[in-house]
């Protein structure tokens, strides 16, 4: 069996410290993320994966974080973006963010639903769109280890409705770590 964990947040690691804990740690592969800023910023990103991809045996794949605060904002995002990275996660928590996110098709992950939010963040049009446009919906590690915000119990009782939701509606998920550092990896048999 293969493991591959396809959301870490590149933040003030190097994709090189990420790929000798995954080495280390026994995955395959992962998907490092960049915030989206600009088309610039985000080649540079690729271009320094592409470098750290010539010292390992891990397969690294570049992937952009999309956090905006209105859905014209993330259509103009994912028209700049879509084309350059291979696993494209926008970040939820606004209903509408979370609606926008499951109505197009070029967003690869929806990433905290529930974020800032009391109920789950999910409803079942959301999830019958996400459905229709293959959007898979992550179930984020790190948030319910490292949760300071919000009670742990909120958290969990908002993954667990989340994970009821999307398989009564047979839409995909994925367990991610969610990982800033190479510190805050898993072994992925722990994780799952």
């Amino acid at each position: 069996m293969k493991f591959y964990d396809l959301h870490m947040s590149a933040g003030s690691a190097s994709a090189e410290e990420f790929a000798k804990m995954a080495e280390r740690l026994g995955w395959d592969g992962f998907a490092l993320a960049d915030r989206f800023e600009s088309v610039e910023k985000f080649r540079a990103f690729k271009s320094a994966v592409a470098d750290a991809q010539k010292n390992t045996k891990v397969e690294i794949f570049p992937a952009v974080e999309i956090q905006v605060a209105d859905p014209i904002d993330l259509k103009r995002a994912l028209e700049k973006v879509r084309e350059l990275a291979l696993v494209v996660i926008v970040l939820g928590g606004n209903y509408k963010i979370n609606r926008a996110a499951c109505e197009d098709a070029r967003v690869d992950i929806l990433a905290h639903p529930d974020f800032g939010r009391l109920d789950s963040g999910l409803d079942e049009a959301c999830l019958q769109k996400a459905f229709e446009n293959n959007v898979t919906i992550e179930l984020n590690f790190r948030e319910i280890l490292n949760n300071f915000r919000r009670q742990r119990s909120q958290v969990l009782q908002n993954t667990s409705t989340n994970i009821k939701l999307c398989e009564a509606l047979k839409v995909k998920t994925i367990l991610c770590s969610g990982a800033t550092s190479a510190w805050e990896m898993r072994d992925p048999r722990q994780l799952i």
